[in-house]
């Protein structure tokens, strides 16, 4: 069999997780959406999410103040406070996986889906040098009908200024910092049911078939380990404090799926689960299939906005731009500095 989906199932666990209260699902229509039109959705797709997660592991950690002092000599600085937003994806590409289930509705957000976050941050002042640490930790469980929701991320980051802002000049730092993340959905979609055709022309004869899925209890759990370098200059006026950036973030990324369902298979020609799965690179039997995921990309991005200062109170407005593929994303903070 010519038809390849190594390692992509991941992605369709997204039709699933939309498609599961949406009416305007075909119900075990067949024969259902080709494989191999499929195996062309989930590489957009697959494209998409290893670009939108170092993307969204940069939130959080975006002070205004290049630098924020030491903690030594006195009098110490440090931070401390509350950032939340979310970062974007296209979303032509879970569009597409979508049409294949005859779903052709527009998804909320014009063209671009967003991914959320919220964490806690902490910055200090360093020792003598001009330098300063951060640490971000944010935790997220959403419950919703079926399906339940988690996010986690932790990180830090490490600041030193190569300029201090003294009298017109602004301050500009430049940074090295790392994040951990992970999260993962599940929803359970009760009568429902999916069936995939395959059709096979490499061995000189046409094998046909349709894979039927129903009832499906579906997770899908991603995780990815984030480095990123950015650049940053600041100039404090008064009470506002403007500031600008550039960062780059290489993650490497994990993805795995899992759906426990019905599954049977139906073909012109004497074809079992097993052999179906060891053809997709995936683990299908009568009770479910499951699969695993390893990607790494970069994302490059430009970064800014300003803060408004009302004595130890700062609010942080920030802005997002990915460069690469044109997305965006924003946060706003509260924090206490001195």
């Amino acid at each position: 069999m010519s038809i390849k989906i190594r390692n992509k199932i991941a992605a369709m666990c997204a039709v699933f997780l939309v498609g599961a209260g949406a009416p305007a699902f075909s119900q075990a229509a067949l024969p259902g959406p080709d494989l191999a039109g499929l195996s062309r959705a989930l590489d957009e797709f697959s494209a998409s999410m290893a670009l939108a997660l170092p993307f969204n592991a940069s939130m959080g950690l975006n002070t205004s103040d290049a630098h924020i002092g030491t903690l030594f000599p006195f009098p110490p600085r440090f931070s401390v406070g509350l950032t939340a937003g979310a970062t974007t994806m296209d979303s032509s590409s879970i569009e597409n996986l979508l049409g294949m289930f005859d779903f052709h509705g527009a998804l909320p957000g014009g063209g671009r889906f967003p991914i959320p976050g919220i964490m806690a941050d902490i910055r200090l002042g360093g020792f003598v040098m001009p330098f300063d640490v951060g640490f971000k930790i944010g935790l997220l469980e959403i419950g919703f009908d079926a399906a339940q929701l988690d996010y986690f991320v932790i990180g830090g980051d490490f600041r030193y200024a190569v300029l201090r802002g003294r009298g017109l000049l602004p301050t500009v730092s430049v940074g090295v910092g790392f994040t951990r993340m992970r999260g993962g959905i599940g929803v359970s979609a009760e009568d429902l049911g999916f069936g995939f055709a395959f059709e096979d022309q490499g061995t000189g004869q046409a094998i046909t078939g349709t894979l039927n899925v129903t009832d499906p209890q579906i997770g899908i759990a991603w995780s990815a380990d984030v480095l990123d370098f950015k650049a940053q200059v600041s100039k404090r006026f008064f009470f506002i404090t403007p500031y600008l950036g550039l960062g780059a973030s290489h993650g490497w990324s994990r993805v795995s799926y899992g759906a426990n369902a019905g599954m049977s298979i139906y073909s012109s020609h004497n074809i079992t689960l097993e052999n179906l799965g060891n053809e997709f690179g995936i683990n299908i039997d009568e009770m479910g299939m499951s699969s695993e995921i390893s990607t790494r990309g970069w994302s490059f991005r430009a970064f800014g906005g300003f803060s408004l200062n009302l004595l130890a109170l700062r609010i942080d407005f920030t802005g997002l731009y990915n460069l690469r593929d044109r997305n965006f994303g924003g946060t706003v903070g509260v924090r206490i500095q001195i």
